[in-house]
């Protein structure tokens, strides 16, 4: 394995998760206990944002609901899915309404969350057509454009109020898989890509006339994969100039997207528009069934090299934090009855990722000697750690159900190594702390594994 340190690709702005919709009850978990004197919600925030006792997130997706949670409106499989607007009446507002989902935003900030995202999946109900926040069948719109100022103007006023409270909202995501239908099972709306680029010219004249929103940018299309529509979508936003200076990334979701999609996608960027940046904004592993181990653990962690390898994103984040079970997307599992909650190897395998490529890292060169290092999906990245040392720190992905060794190249002027483990056995554990020695590093069978080299 050789590590190329002159070889730079992209620099690292954050990994992240998405508040809907477990937060709306999580947040309100505080009798209930699993570890004497912290409550489930002090729990859980701690593992996901606290990067000693969790995998130190520092991105969090904050759900602005439509408010079929207070209307009861639409087709849910799930009444949890539904979302809670924080409109009392046009131009009033009331954050009581999801005072628990307030709670988790405001929580995660405090433990070292440095970007928020307020993402909508639907327009607030009262602006639809058919006042609810899910589509008519047959029907592929469900806003006219003379709502779309007054949809603006509801998501400009929250991130102004969330700002004012020391919240630091980065983006404003008002549109959610956009070549979707949505007419059940959760907010959601389509839109076309001249209805999309309309409201979002709308939403980017709004955001002009708010000095208080100067550093807040708008993200999308959130398109559902990097096929299909992908670019049509892409391009509705890239080739209007207007909106060209409010986007900062073009943030597209991994679902149904294998690494030739991504191949494919990531050249025709570098075709068109090279130096805009891609987010990867939303993935979980969309497979029915609970699961704890690493089956899931490797899948997701096979999902975010690629990623990070071929799509070069700056930012990753996964569907939601937590979740009841029954399917592979929370990285902790919550009963809601009980308030009991169960950690995954998927969210300490994210760990190896986000605990130690810190916002600010650049990705770096690094091959494998050989088809089977290849496999291992290794990435590298650099960047200057809390003390001002210098770090190089790699992730490798083995599926293998056997054990793998290899000798590293190009990374002699570093005097300490860490390896840090999750694996059947450890979730995010250090096996290995001492001198740097080019000392051959083992790799466990089926675990994903940080090596991290200082000095």
């Amino acid at each position: 394995m050789r590590v190329d340190q002159k070889k730079i690709y992209q620099t690292m702005e954050s990994f992240g998760t998405s508040g809907a919709w477990w937060a709306q009850y999580v947040g309100g978990f505080t009798e209930q206990t699993k570890e004497k004197g912290v409550s489930t919600r002090e729990a859980v925030a701690a593992l996901l944002f606290d990067r000693q006792r969790g995998i130190g997130l520092t991105n969090y997706r904050f759900n602005l609901g439509a408010g079929s949670k207070e209307s009861g409106k639409g087709v849910y499989w799930d009444e949890y899915r539904r979302a809670a607007s924080l409109e009392h009446t046009p131009g009033r507002y009331d954050f009581d309404r999801d005072r628990h989902a307030v709670w988790f935003l405001k929580k995660a900030v405090s433990l070292g969350v440095e970007e928020v995202v307020l993402f909508c999946n639907s327009p607030l109900e009262r602006l639809t057509d058919n006042g609810s926040a899910q589509m008519t069948p047959g029907k592929k719109s469900n806003i006219r454009p003379e709502n779309y100022r007054p949809f603006a103007v509801y998501c400009m006023d929250i991130a102004e109020r969330f700002l004012q409270d020391g919240i630091p909202v980065r983006v404003i995501s008002p549109i959610n898989e956009p070549q979707w239908d949505w007419e059940s099972g959760q907010e959601g709306c389509h839109y076309e890509p001249k209805e999309m680029r309309a409201l979002y010219r709308v939403f980017a004249e709004e955001l002009e006339k708010r000095p208080a929103l100067k550093e807040v940018s708008l993200g999308g299309p959130e398109s559902g994969e990097w096929k299909g529509r992908a670019e049509e979508y892409t391009e509705a936003i890239l080739r209007d100039d207007v909106l060209r200076r409010h986007f900062k990334s073009i943030d597209n979701h991994s679902y149904w997207s294998d690494a030739r999609d991504k191949e494919r996608f990531r050249t025709w960027m570098d075709e068109t528009y090279p130096d805009v940046k891609l987010r990867m904004s939303e993935w979980c592993e969309m497979v029915n069934g609970s699961d704890v181990s690493m089956d899931s653990a490797l899948c997701l962690a096979r999902v975010l090299a690629e990623d990070l390898r071929i799509l070069d994103v700056v930012s990753w984040q996964n569907w939601v934090a937590a979740a009841p079970g029954g399917y592979r997307d929370g990285l902790v599992y919550i009963n809601r009855e009980t308030q009991e909650y169960c950690e995954t190897k998927r969210l300490w395998s994210f760990g190896n990722f986000s605990r130690f490529v810190r916002p600010g890292y650049v990705r770096i060169g690094i091959t494998g000697d050989n088809e089977e290092q290849e496999k291992l999906l290794p990435t590298a990245f650099v960047g200057g750690n809390e003390t001002g040392e210098r770090e190089l720190v790699m992730v490798f992905v083995n599926e293998g159900e056997e054990e793998r060794g290899f000798f590293l190249s190009g990374a002699a002027d570093y005097s300490r190594i860490r390896i840090v483990e999750t694996s059947e056995k450890n979730s995010l554990v250090c096996t290995q702390d001492g001198i740097w020695e080019q000392q051959e590093i083992r790799l466990s069978k089926r675990s994903v594994t940080t090596v991290i080299l200082n000095g």
